[in-house]
């Protein structure tokens, strides 16, 4: 019975009810307890009346009063407590109480009863078992929400009386005792569905209750964002709510729309779009929801994002709306769309859209058939622009290239794009050779011609272009792009300001000069092959060695020696100049020191290393390591190497020379602004290019060179070196121009040190002697 009549959840201990299902509880009993003590005073006060003649007052008139005290007592207690407010905690105990206080006084009626039922006649029984029934049965009824004081009711008053009855010996009771424990049952069955239906309306109003607080909360939240909201019926979709920020976005706009913001509510959602009917066939149907659209209102651009709203039963409620005005985020996006396809300072597409375009065309799509040219463009002399003139003017003039660029390849080319720096490519249609040349000297004409920059200033520049053709030379954007910069490396290499198209002899160029890199770079890193050679430079007046011009050389065993015009520009591109350069130093000072004549030597420094900081930690430690007077040393620079690196080379080599270290100009003649340079560094040797020595004697402009540059070191103080004298008629015409020392094969060839003789005359043996031509890792010449 205990576990059939448990009570629903909440269940049997009040401890585990929740606050609201306890209260409720409270508030019920109030409304009962007071008429169930009502009708136990009745029924006490009429059983006392019948048994008043029959059985003593001690069985009638002094229980009843009892009685009758306790159900007054309680009545009055309950109905002062029916309007006032109490805690879960205080209606659990009254609850308690009540079970408690049910259970006995249901115990005591029952005894009471029995008591009097002998004093009785038939009649009189009768009455007494139906006090009985009575009392037990309206009692339960009306404790129906103090569970589990109904039970305890049937426990300590109903089985007591079915067993009295049963056992009273006269068939009637007994039948009644049967009908009794029957009508209990169904009794205690009766409240619990009771009990269970009051507790599930008790919970179904807390949860209605707890949602009307959260979306009064909600609302409230919704109320107070930024962020504009509204809400939409599902079928109509007229707006039937909006918050202050969905008003004031509206208000902002109202005069682009056909409503006033306080018109809002109330009005067709269909107000903010031009095609309603597309949003409405979106916006009622759940299934294509969330839903985000952009719409132009006016000059401003609205977007609206709209959810569907549902109840706890996935039903369909409406339709949630955020509006915001996204124009300046419109505008962003397209500006950072333009930027991630273009190039932000010539406006031309930038690298990553000129691959996308040339894969498009390879792909055929907008009806090509895959056949194209490639163009990359290099500017020649830009770099000295921006070094002269400035970044700004620099970025002027790559503004101009572009918009020449534009101009020339209009109506032909497909895509001009910038690649960066100062390299652009033109994708013109088409596989013809003759086509795509014809357009590349069109180009080159356009711009080499001169440019008008900020501040009324006139600069010319030069231009390369390498051309790769589709299908032949490739069929992908990364292999076509290679080919056309391998195309433009030749280019500039057989002058510059020329055009070329890519062959496979420059690929077999170009992986040759890679594989040289690597051997190069392998016998730098073991010191395997490399040697320091000297050539002495003698003085005409007392034909004393005054220096010796050291020259590197380099033996390769695949290819034998190697000449210094070949891997020294390789070491300048491969960023291995600074090392080479430190290992000649080295090796230079370290013979130098051993010299009992006492002769300086000489070091050609690359256009490379000047200008970046290291030559000066280099010399020094070259210096230190050899214990060499700094005035025992001479670096050897060309006119090139000022041209490139400008002001930062002259600090370097400022700096140089208060550490007592010469300084000569080398090639004196084949570079530009002569006099310029020899204005702004004071150098202490002059060294007249061979090629004016050599000439000299077929040419008198060549020997007037030779002569006027001899004048000016005397002049200035300045030794000055005729290089290149190979036979006597070259030393008498350099020592009848008046120059002070002379260099060439004449007066001695480049040599390795004593300590290398062995070396070197063993590797030269099987493949011929090592070249003894001077060559100086100096830079290309570059306008």
């Amino acid at each position: 019975m205990g576990t059939f009549f448990r009570h629903p959840t909440p269940c049997g201990d009040s401890a585990d009810h929740p606050p609201e299902l306890l209260q409720a509880q409270f508030g019920a009993l109030s409304r009962l307890v007071p008429l169930m003590y009502f009708i136990l005073l009745a029924n006490a006060s009429v059983l006392a009346y019948t048994f008043r003649l029959k059985a003593p007052v001690s069985l009638t008139l002094y229980p009843a009063l009892c009685f009758g005290a306790i159900f007054v007592w309680r009545t009055v207690s309950w109905w002062q407590r029916r309007e006032r407010s109490i805690t879960p905690d205080q209606a659990r105990r009254q609850l308690a109480v009540s079970s408690v206080l049910a259970s006995v006084l249901g115990a005591l009626l029952a005894g009471w009863g029995f008591a009097l039922f002998p004093h009785g006649d038939a009649y009189d029984q009768g009455h007494v078992a139906f006090f009985l029934s009575l009392t037990m049965i309206s009692s339960m009824f009306c404790l129906v929400h103090a569970w589990p004081a109904p039970l305890l009711i049937g426990a300590f008053a109903g089985l007591p009386i079915v067993v009295f009855l049963s056992l009273a010996g006269v068939p009637v009771f007994a039948a009644m005792a049967s009908d009794m424990a029957l009508v209990t049952l169904a009794t205690l069955l009766v409240l619990r569905i009771q009990g269970r239906d009051f507790n599930r309306m008790i919970a179904a109003r807390a949860e209605v209750g707890r949602r009307g607080q959260e979306q009064q909360r909600l609302l409230g939240m919704i109320e107070d964002l930024p962020i504009a909201v509204m809400t939409a019926d599902p079928v109509s979709l007229r707006i039937n709510y909006a918050n202050r920020a969905a008003l004031s976005l509206v208000r902002r706009i109202e005069h682009l729309l056909p409503i006033r913001a306080d018109q809002l509510v109330g009005t067709s959602i269909d107000v903010f779009h031009h095609q309603p009917e597309q949003q409405r066939r979106l916006l009622t149907d759940p299934a294509r929801l969330p839903h985000t659209a952009r719409s132009h209102v006016g000059g401003e651009i609205l977007e609206l994002q709209a959810a569907a709203v549902t109840d706890c039963g996935g039903e369909h409620q409406g339709v949630m709306v955020t509006l915001a005005l996204v124009t300046a985020q419109v505008e962003a996006e397209r500006r950072i769309l333009h930027l991630a396809h273009h190039d932000s300072l010539t406006g031309l597409h930038n690298r990553y859209t000129f691959h996308e375009q040339v894969e498009q065309r390879l792909a055929g799509e907008g009806g090509g058939d895959g056949e194209m040219a490639v163009l990359v463009i290099d500017l020649d002399g830009f770099k000295m622009v921006n070094d002269t003139l400035g970044h700004r003017a620099g970025d002027s003039l790559l503004g101009e290239v572009a918009a020449r660029l534009q101009t020339h390849c209009a109506g032909r080319a497909t895509a001009v794009a910038r690649l960066g720096g100062d390299e652009f490519a033109v994708l013109l249609p088409g596989g013809d050779p003759a086509t795509a040349e014809l357009l590349a000297h069109g180009l080159l004409g356009t711009l080499c011609a001169p440019y008008l920059l900020e501040g009324e200033r006139h600069t010319r520049i030069g231009a390369s272009v390498g051309i790769a053709l589709s299908p032949q030379h490739g069929r992908d954007s990364e292999t076509l792009l290679a080919r056309a910069d391998i195309a433009l490396y030749a280019a500039k290499a057989a002058g510059r300001a020329t055009v070329r198209t890519f062959t496979s002899e420059m690929l077999t160029r170009i992986q040759e000069r890679v594989d040289l890199e690597a051997r190069l770079r392998a016998a730098m890193e073991g010191q395997r092959g490399l040697f320091v050679f000297f050539q002495p430079i003698t003085d005409l007046a007392s034909g004393r060695i005054t220096a010796r011009e050291a020259l590197v050389r380099w033996f390769d065993p695949p290819r034998g020696w190697i000449p210094s015009s070949e891997f020294v520009p390789v070491a300048e591109e491969a960023g291995l100049i600074d090392r080479l350069g430190q290992f000649v130093l080295g090796r230079a000072c370290l013979e130098a020191a051993g010299w009992t004549d006492g002769a300086r030597v000489a070091v050609n420094v690359s256009a490379a290393q000047l200008g970046r900081g290291t030559l000066l930690p280099a010399v020094s430690r070259a210096l230190k390591a050899a214990a060499l007077p700094a005035d025992r040393l001479e670096v050897e620079i060309t006119e090139t190497a000022l041209l490139l690196n400008g002001a930062q080379a002259l600090a370097e080599l400022r700096l140089l020379r208060e550490m007592g270290v010469r300084v000569a100009l080398d090639d004196f003649g084949t570079g530009y602004s002569s006099l310029a340079h020899l204005r702004s560094f004071p150098f202490d040797k002059i060294k007249i290019d061979g090629s004016f020595v050599r000439d000299a004697l077929q040419r008198p402009e060549c020997a007037a060179v030779v002569r006027a540059v001899a004048e000016l070191g005397r002049r200035l103080g300045v030794t000055t070196v005729a290089e290149g004298v190979e036979t006597p008629a070259h030393l008498e015409c350099a020592r009848a121009e008046g120059c002070t020392e002379v260099q060439g094969y004449l007066l001695g060839r480049p040599l390795p040190s004593p300590k290398d003789q062995a070396a070197v005359d063993a590797l030269s043996s099987p493949v011929g002697t090592p070249p003894d031509r001077p060559v100086r890792p100096a830079a290309t010449e570059e306008v």
